[in-house]
C-alpha cells in the first residue's frame, strides 16, 4: 500500500513540475521577440549581435548550412552558457 501512495505522489509531482515546467515556458515565449530571417541577415555584421545556434548536437553535426560565426550551445545547458554572455550584447537564438 505504501509503495502505491509512494508511487502516485511521483507520478502526480512529475506531473505538477512539467505543467509549471511548460507554463513558464509558455510565458516566456510571449516576451521573447521575435524576428523574421530578413531582419537577422541585416544583423549578421553588427558586432554588438550574436547568433547562437541552439540546434540539437546531432541536427548541427548533419547541416550543411551553418552562419557564418555563430557559435553553438546545447540548448540543454541553457543555466551553464548563458552567464558567459555579455548582457549588453543582442543574441539572435536559432534552431532550424
Amino acid at each position: 500500500m505504501a509503495i502505491t501512495r509512494m508511487k502516485t505522489l511521483i507520478t502526480l509531482t512529475a506531473f505538477v513540475v512539467a505543467v509549471l515546467i511548460t507554463t513558464n515556458y509558455a510565458a516566456l515565449a510571449n516576451e521573447i521577440p521575435r524576428i523574421s530571417k530578413e531582419e537577422a541577415r541585416e544583423m549578421l555584421d553588427n558586432p554588438d549581435v550574436v547568433f547562437l545556434d541552439v540546434r540539437s548536437g546531432s541536427d548541427w553535426r548533419a547541416s550543411q548550412v551553418k552562419i557564418s560565426g555563430a557559435v553553438y550551445e546545447d540548448y540543454r545547458n541553457v543555466e551553464t552558457w548563458a552567464q558567459k554572455y555579455d548582457p549588453e550584447k543582442t543574441y539572435i537564438l536559432y534552431c532550424a
